[in-house]
């Protein structure tokens, strides 16, 4: 009976399930894990700066791939660096395996004072203990007859979940056999039917549809969690079919095409647009689909919609009649496919799309620096379609939402959980999953189109290094407006903690091993509008070869209207400090003609 070593096993699998890169660093209890990778045709190695990078990139991975992304790191003191990048995936429901290569059963088994361990007979498994609530499930490999299925059970949760698993495999397990013969044996990853769910989404169905058949003006609400559970091509079915009005929370934009005529706008309660929160009001119905309602994401919690107005759909249930029906099992996906071919055309309402009053012109159109109001409409303008675009958390997670997408858009924001620094590690992921789907056929290669801010980019810029690295081309467009905006918004404007230290991006290429003539030619920083359009309109940048920065300097005391509206949700309090620190409390500002 043929065999191979259960580290080449697990790298097979996983590859079975979509994953061509695997993120992470090297130590010495994964190291011998790391050598099967290259025994693996189509699996390549990318090494991070640290393990915290590693799952950020892994995360932006499998949200563009709609596949796992993977990282690994060592026992100790790399499994517990990706933590934070580990919880925000569970948060945001990402789809991301975590490898830790561990001690061997000998060392665990005897308790040795291994280095990265903790105290004088330490528990090994102490870490492992320590991050139970940031995944769904694990695979604790100890038994190598065992260790196969536990791989195959975990990955497959991995997928059905759509949230962070972990699989433990100690040292001295890696070169131990098992047989080849299992992997005869597909993974399965279909999402799980039987005769309970069927029945649940048979009962499901008719009920909705006795809904939607009876509403008057119903509306349609998406936001995030439909791309995370797989769910978007069964949802653009839906909304063709119905073609009610669509609107979008801020992390749920670019699900929907927002040139479609059905589609209204961003709804987050008292913080939208003109005429929009009025024109949601007014909706008898609403199909709200993968809500994910943090304070970020619903308005501080303003965007409130009546029980009695809504049905509900969950990635695993979803709920009618006022909420008082519940039908658990009903898979979003499936549900969804089935939903649209049931409908009735000629037995749903007619109506008209609500057309929203046309606000005044941008406050500050004559200004000759980049401003708040006008920034974020011009980037929109440089995006094409099929661009992954990112707002890190700050400024532009806020900015970016105020203006209209192209077709076939991916925007990633991590809005919930809110980890600054996460999206320049995230879009070195994005990357590397346009180039893997590239080359699988499976989409046209857009651009990833990375807006951060100096603060934020701080924290992780080490991967602008492994950009370079490996050829990747991003476009980084770094709003330098010397701070934490966001916080100084939320509190102590004029606080010295606001501040941070004054980075000479200039250099940042060349650091980070781009020739110094390259790195002069792929830089650019621009301080107003006129020197904003030329770069914008440069062949480097609009087609890069190479990895392209933008530092865009702007005012700290210049914010995002949706910002500022967030934050004034909080109370009279929190107004009167904007006002006092010299924020602009301002309706929102279109797209200067």
């Amino acid at each position: 009976m043929a065999t191979i070593p259960l580290g080449l096993y697990l790298w097979r699998r996983i590859h079975e399930a979509g994953v061509h890169t695997i993120f992470g660093v090297p130590g010495d209890f994964n190291l011998q894990l790391l050598d099967q990778i290259y025994n693996v045709q189509g699996l390549k190695w990318v090494g991070n700066a640290n393990e915290l990078n590693a799952a950020y990139a892994a995360d932006g991975y499998a949200r563009v791939k709609n596949a796992p992304g993977c990282l690994v790191t060592t026992h100790g003191v790399g499994e517990m660096s990706a933590v934070n990048g580990i919880a925000g995936a569970m948060t945001e429901q990402v789809k991301v395996i975590h490898v830790v290569g561990q001690t061997t059963r000998g060392m665990q088994d005897r308790n040795l004072m291994i280095h990265h361990s903790v105290g004088f007979k330490p528990d090994h498994q102490v870490y492992n203990k320590a991050t139970k609530a940031f995944r769904c499930t694990e695979a604790e490999l100890y038994d190598v007859a065992k260790a196969p299925a536990e791989i195959d059970r975990v990955i497959r949760e991995c997928i059905i979940q759509s949230k962070p698993v972990y699989i433990f495999i100690p040292l001295d397990l890696v070169d131990e056999e098992v047989p080849e013969s299992l992997l005869d044996q597909p993974l399965d990853l279909d999402l799980p039917t039987d005769a309970f769910r069927e029945k649940s989404i048979a009962d499901a169905v008719p009920a909705i549809q006795e809904q939607l058949y009876a509403s008057k003006n119903p509306a349609i609400f998406v936001d995030c969690l439909v791309q995370r559970h797989n769910a978007v091509s069964e949802l653009k079915g839906l909304v063709e079919k119905l073609r009610f009005p669509v609107y979008t929370s801020n992390m749920g934009k670019g699900i929907i095409d927002e040139t479609e005529p059905y589609y209204v706008g961003v709804y987050n309660g008292t913080v939208s647009a003109p005429g929009l929160t009025e024109a949601f009001r007014d909706h008898d119905l609403v199909l709200v689909i993968g809500s994910l309602p943090s304070d970020t994401n619903s308005g501080g919690f303003t965007r409130q919609i009546p029980p009695e107005k809504m049905i509900e759909l969950f990635p695993d249930k979803v709920t009618v009649a006022k909420g008082t029906k519940t039908f658990t099992g009903c898979h979003m996906k499936n549900l969804l496919r089935k939903l649209t071919q049931s409908i009735t055309p000629d037995k749903l309402p007619s109506i008209t799309i609500p057309q929203l009053p046309q606000p005044p012109f941008e406050d500050d159109h004559e200004a000759k620096t980049i401003t708040q109001s006008w920034i974020w409409h011009r980037i929109a303008a440089f995006l094409r379609e099929w661009d992954v675009v990112y707002g890190e958390t700050g400024t532009a997670a806020f900015g970016l939402p105020d203006a209209t997408f192209p077709p076939n858009t991916t925007w990633i924001t991590q809005t919930y959980f809110g980890s600054i620094g996460y999206a320049t590690p995230s879009a070195l992921g994005a990357e590397l999953a346009l180039t893997d789907l590239v080359a699988e056929n499976k989409r046209p290669r857009g651009r990833t189109v990375l807006v951060t801010g100096d603060g934020s980019l701080q924290l992780t810029l080490q991967e602008i290094g492994t950009m370079i690295h490996y050829g990747l081309k991003p476009v980084v467009f770094v709003i330098n407006n010397a701070g934490y905006t966001i916080e100084r918004v939320i509190h102590g404007a004029k606080q010295p903690y606001n501040d941070i230290v004054p980075y000479n991006f200039a250099h940042m290429l060349a650091l980070f091993g781009m020739g110094e003539a390259e790195a002069e030619e792929n830089f650019h920083r621009v301080t107003t509008k006129a020197e904003f359009e030329d770069v914008a309109r440069k062949e480097s940048v609009r087609n890069p070869k190479k990895v392209q920065v933008v530092e865009v300097v702007m005012e700290p005391l210049d914010a995002p209207w949706r910002l500022v509206g967030q934050v004034a949700t909080r109370g009279e309090e929190s107004v009167r400090k904007m006002k006092e620190a010299g924020f602009k409390i301002r309706e929102p500002m279109p797209r200067r003609p």
